[in-house]
């Protein structure tokens, strides 16, 4: 077995957090068969690697650590990260992907989080052992010294690979954002997927399905695990406590009577003010996007 058809699976279960994901990884399973899924926590990970490592693991806090130990798996091991809220739609388009990552020269693969404001699919993302990319991203952690305080400000992963791009020349203009591109890209090592391939859901108070197309292969469910009680978006984040939606739910309830009428007066609005392709609504998600971005915080 290629160390490409590996899954690396992070979950620390840190103060008694119940793994509310198993919905998700029940789709790995059934999609990917041939694929092995690696399991870590806090009992087989070097938590006393570096001072960010440290630091976290004292302060208990299991997402920001995993956004450091999911690079450095992909560099050291090789293979595919994939974010515990991740549900595999399609095993035989993913698995064509990871093929021809395999099969070529380009070290990486990763998609596009939000293609207005930007951002890399931090979330799901697959790699050769020792690529530069993830390499870059350990050093990053790894010499951050006390800015680990302010991490809910300023170490959004998403955010943070752009660094990468920028540090080699490219998308300087768009500080390291490819943009919203409609076919894959290849740039510095790296394979970048366009929206719809892994995230056709985009973040909200309560998730949005924007991008699904046919070439949709994974799908973020924007668990929000990170987001601390009391935030705008904490009524989604208790709701999916509750109950774990698949892809095929979103596009049910797209379909349905009672959410078509709901939800026209909105979109005749959008469609008549704000034509596809027009500034006007290229500004408006700007600025949606940045006003949640806040609430977030």
């Amino acid at each position: 077995m290629s160390s490409l058809q590996t899954i690396h699976r992070i979950f620390f279960g840190f103060n008694d957090e119940r793994d509310i994901y198993t919905r998700y990884l029940e789709t790995w399973q059934q999609q990917l068969p041939d694929f092995e899924i690696r399991f870590y926590n806090a009992s087989n990970l070097p938590l006393d690697l570096n001072p960010y490592t440290k630091a976290l693991s004292e302060l208990k806090d299991g997402v920001f650590l995993g956004d450091y130990y999911r690079w450095w798996l992909i560099y050291h091991y090789g293979g595919v990260y994939l974010d515990a809220d991740i549900e595999v739609v399609s095993g035989e388009k993913f698995r064509a992907i990871i093929s021809e990552l395999e099969s070529s020269e380009y070290e990486m693969i990763i998609g596009i989080e939000d293609k207005v404001n930007g951002g890399y699919t931090s979330h799901a993302m697959a790699g050769k052992k020792g690529a530069k990319l993830a390499k870059f991203m350990c050093e990053i952690y790894e010499n951050l010294g006390k800015l680990y305080l302010a991490r809910k400000e300023l170490l959004i992963s998403p955010k943070l690979a752009q660094l990468y791009f920028l540090d080699q020349g490219e998308f300087v203009e768009t500080k390291g954002f490819c943009g919203d591109i409609s076919e894959p890209i290849i740039k510095c090592g790296v394979k970048i997927y366009p929206k719809d391939y892994f995230s056709p859901l985009s973040v909200g108070l309560a998730p949005v399905l924007e991008d699904l197309s046919p070439n949709t292969t994974l799908a973020h469910h924007c668990a929000g695990s990170w987001l601390e009680s009391g935030s705008r978006f904490d009524k989604h984040k208790q709701a999916f406590q509750q109950y774990q939606p698949l892809l095929s739910d979103y596009v049910a309830r797209s379909k349905s009577p009672r959410f078509i009428l709901k939800t026209l007066p909105k979109r005749l609005f959008i469609k008549l003010c704000f034509p596809h392709g027009s500034r006007r609504r290229a500004w408006a998600k700007s600025l949606a996007q940045r006003l949640i971005s806040f609430g977030l915080r």
